[in-house]
């Protein structure tokens, strides 16, 4: 390796010291395509994510029958869910008075956006509905729960 002076600070570099300070020129064209690569990168990117955003909320509960925080004279004969979209209720469970009612449901019923369940006598009290369902279209799991009091 060859060694040279460096006439500003009077000191000698080897060929691999000078390498490190051997600035390439940069190809204006190049760095304008690579900017606009990533800048196209990007918008693709924050589209997608974008266009996908509705889709997030799958299988939202819309409304309920009892309503969410309903306060009913009488007891309900039957419980609705009703969805944004088609789904299947994969799990639900009532809860009253600190003890679940078993409410069977039928896992290969076909999807449909309005479900709806027969309720077994219910006595005065504070209710509530945990849901869990999947989304006929993606399969997505969406949960929630709501509540209701019978007056008594």
């Amino acid at each position: 390796m060859g060694s040279m002076s460096h006439a500003a600070f009077g000191v000698e570099m080897s060929d691999w010291e000078r390498s490190a300070y051997i600035v390439e020129p940069i190809d204006r064209a190049e760095k304008d395509a690579k900017f606009m690569f990533k800048n196209t990168c990007l918008a693709f990117a924050l589209g997608g994510a974008l266009a996908a955003g509705p889709c997030w909320p799958h299988a939202k509960l819309q409304s309920s029958t009892p309503a969410d925080n309903g306060r009913l004279a009488q007891a309900p004969k039957t419980l609705t869910l009703n969805f944004s979209e088609a789904a299947q209720l994969a799990r639900l469970v009532l809860v009253g008075e600190g003890k679940e009612i078993s409410l069977p449901i039928d896992k290969s019923a076909k999807a449909s956006q309005s479900i709806t369940l027969p309720l077994p006598g219910l006595v005065p009290g504070k209710y509530t509905v945990h849901w869990t369902a999947v989304a006929a279209d993606d399969g997505h799991i969406t949960r929630g729960s709501f509540a209701f009091t019978i007056a008594g």
